[in-house]
């Protein structure tokens, strides 16, 4: 198992209690650095953190129900299963986690530039397919099946055309999305201004709000959406029933991956990069810009507490809570143990012996 590589890194003294509070470990990806991070607190004191290495990890879901992780990577979709009883027996450290993730099912989707994931109400694994503008699906038989695109969108190309990048789900459905643009052409949102961003219904295809500088990460909750603007690092709040849209705090860095949970917003922030033209013109810079993961008042967007990065980690992308997991790991391929454990049905859980030759 991995630790994170040293990083320099400081947190809130409200940050540990808010966790033992909620009883969730909070995950996030951050594919600059290509780790998938895994913070939680068993004293409300300090933290634990563990990493696990990841090629290019963006989008992340988790099914409570089931105890499943899927973490999306540069040209795959891992899923995970978590088992209890080979987590406490895991020959490595036995009873040191109280969830193992075990690699069930690999889906090869080849560079799609996946962003965001969920599951669905019937096991379905929907994502973000950012190259070809639509939603997918995850199939067994091929890199994809189509689920939706936006109405402008004439041809399923990979061309980027709009920079799709945002999915919000409600009853077990991609119901919202976030783009920047209704560009038409190949990669045509990066030769347009920043403030041309937009919030779609999934549904009817309806505009709910346009002009939004480079939106991120919506989330529905209590008949409202909840989404980040990056451009301007404001985190808003469109309520669906009366059309308002509440600005609830303001950050200088680049907003991206939010969770939304009773009374908190969850959000992650990132130090803009200054090689790329994409960030240029923004209104804060590079220098004022920060990584970390704040949580938020939901209602009033006072500061509750967080943590901040200021060496190896630069950038966030999701953030997902595991609510009841106080101490997870997870094992990829390139761990000993990743095919030694057998999972059949709740009795039939082994770690298998190999006998040396």
């Amino acid at each position: 198992m991995s630790n994170i590589d040293q990083p320099f890194f400081f947190y809130s003294e409200n940050f540990p209690k808010i966790l033992q509070r909620i009883k969730a470990t909070l995950v996030f990806s951050t594919y600059q650095a290509g780790k998938l991070i895994f913070i939680s607190s068993l004293n409300g004191k300090t933290i634990i953190k563990y990493a696990k290495s990841l090629k290019r990890p963006m989008g992340i879901a988790i099914d409570k129900s089931k105890m499943k992780l899927a973490v999306a990577s540069k040209t795959s979709i891992h899923v995970f299963a978590s088992n209890k009883t080979l987590a406490l027996s895991y020959p490595e450290k036995k009873s040191r986690y109280d969830q193992l993730f075990i690699p069930q099912v690999k889906y090869h989707t080849g560079y799609l530039d996946t962003h965001e994931i969920e599951f669905g109400t019937n096991d379905e694994l929907y994502f973000i397919n950012t190259m070809f503008s639509c939603i997918s699906i995850v199939s067994a038989d091929r890199h994809f099946e189509m689920y939706w695109k936006p109405n402008f969108i004439t041809e399923v190309l990979p061309e980027d055309r709009c920079h799709l990048n945002g999915m919000a789900m409600k009853n077990g459905k991609p119901a919202f999305v976030t783009m920047f643009d209704t560009t038409n052409t190949y990669f045509g949102w990066k030769k347009t201004p920043k403030e041309t961003g937009l919030l779609v219904e999934v549904e009817t295809g309806k505009i709910l709000l346009d002009q939004l500088p480079m939106p991120h990460s919506p989330v529905y909750f209590d008949d409202k959406i909840y989404f980040l603007l990056s451009g301007t690092g404001e985190i808003k709040c469109y309520d669906l029933k009366t059309e308002k849209v509440t600005l609830i705090s303001k950050v200088d860095s680049f907003l991206r991956g939010m969770v939304v949970h009773d009374d908190f917003l969850i959000v992650g922030t990132s130090k803009l990069r200054e090689e790329t033209t994409t960030f240029k013109r923004l209104p804060f810079s590079a220098e004022d810009s920060y990584c970390g993961i704040y949580i938020l008042n939901r209602t009033t967007g006072k500061p509750m507490g967080g943590i901040s990065y200021t060496d190896n980690i630069r950038e966030i992308f999701s953030l997902k809570l595991l609510f009841d997991v106080q101490v997870p790991g997870i094992l990829v391929e390139s761990d000993e143990y990743h095919d030694k454990c057998i999972m059949a049905d709740p009795n039939l859980n082994f770690w298998i012996k190999q006998k040396k030759l």
